[in-house]
């Protein structure tokens, strides 16, 4: 039997990953099957279960690969970066538009996470790594301003990791984020951070 090229392998497993994400976003979770996904890929069902033996496993696939290690606090270099995207992200939570059902997806994911021990391991360490990524950036920033010590840096990146997970639950559940509100705490937590007012690069 020829052995399969791992190139072209590796190259349909992320075509049916692309095509499950937008069906999962298109349509939810559990109103999807991998009919659907192979539609979407232009393959057959067949070729779906060569590659993954269920949606669950295409779904924790999904999640194993999110781009945490692309996320933009990693090269957040001074406080305007910073404040620019704390905002663009608060914004984002706040105006759902097209993207309505792929907040239900995410929703529905953190359900499934709640009950899947392999996937919620997955959502934590994805969590972590964003979470060490802003108090990276925040530690870097208060390196520049000798009256804040490395603990009140640190409280403050907590306090800004608070307002984004806050608005993104509230986005979730279908409650007003209060953006105004989150965007001043945001501004205070960053100049406090800066040692002066600060401005969002545009």
């Amino acid at each position: 039997m020829p052995k399969r090229d791992e190139s072209h392998m590796a190259a349909m497993r992320q075509q049916i990953l692309t095509a499950a994400r937008a069906v999962f976003e298109k349509k939810g979770v559990s109103a999807s099957s991998m009919s659907d996904v192979a539609l979407q890929a232009g393959l057959s069902v067949g070729t779906i279960y060569v590659h993954f033996k269920s949606k669950d496993e295409v779904l924790k696939q999904l999640i194993e690969t999110a781009a945490v290690d692309q996320n933009p606090f990693a090269q957040c270099t001074d406080a305007p970066e910073l404040l620019r995207l704390v905002e663009a992200i608060l914004r984002k939570q706040d105006n759902l538009g097209a993207e309505a059902q792929a907040a239900r997806t995410a929703l529905e994911v953190a359900a499934i996470a709640r009950r899947n021990t392999e996937v919620q391991e997955i959502v934590v360490r994805n969590f972590d790594v964003l979470r060490s990524a802003l108090l990276d950036a925040v530690l870097r920033l208060a390196s520049v301003n000798a009256q804040i010590d490395k603990a009140a840096a640190l409280a403050i990146g907590e306090a800004l990791l608070a307002l984004l997970v806050a608005a993104q639950a509230q986005m979730l559940i279908g409650v007003p984020t209060a953006l105004d509100a989150k965007l001043k705490a945001a501004r205070l937590l960053i100049t406090t951070l800066h040692g002066a007012p600060v401005k969002a690069k545009r």
